[in-house]
């Protein structure tokens, strides 16, 4: 029986260690796998934060009403005032940003930057995204 298993051996090849190469493999893709879900979570809640922060700075500016103006019951945006306004709030949540105001629309561009987990390992460590919302300042008539 020994000789007929040696002599198959010789036949097929031996396979001691065919399951430990199998192993690596899928434990190299599991943990790729993983760091796709978790840092893919991170890229999209991300660039959730910065469309939310370029809106959310653009109704700031969109406020920033010039006030000469509102006593006559216009609405005139004070573009100083508002661009102003805009950089201060993109400062105070730690963002960079750029507000341009022409007329009555304040239009804000914002860039923000995402700390990757696991794919760090594989040359991935920081994404940016770039974010424009815009408002517009508008009266709303009385009923």
């Amino acid at each position: 029986m020994t000789r007929l298993r040696a002599c198959l051996r010789r036949l097929v090849g031996d396979d001691r260690g065919s399951a430990t190469v199998w192993m690596i493999g899928v434990t190299v893709a599991s943990f790729l796998m993983i760091g796709l879900l978790l840092d893919g979570g991170v890229m999209l809640r991300s660039r959730s934060d910065a469309f939310a922060l370029a809106g959310s700075a653009a109704r700031v500016g969109a406020q920033q009403l010039d006030p000469d103006a509102a006593v006559e019951g216009l609405t005139v945006l004070d573009p100083i005032a508002a661009e102003q306004a805009v950089l201060g709030y993109l400062a105070a949540q730690g963002v960079t940003g750029k507000a341009t105001v022409t007329g009555d629309t304040v239009t804000v561009a914002v860039t923000t930057s995402a700390q990757l987990q696991m794919l760090r390992v594989v040359g991935g460590d920081t994404v940016t995204f770039d974010a424009t919302a815009t408002a517009e300042a508008v009266k709303v008539a009385a009923s």
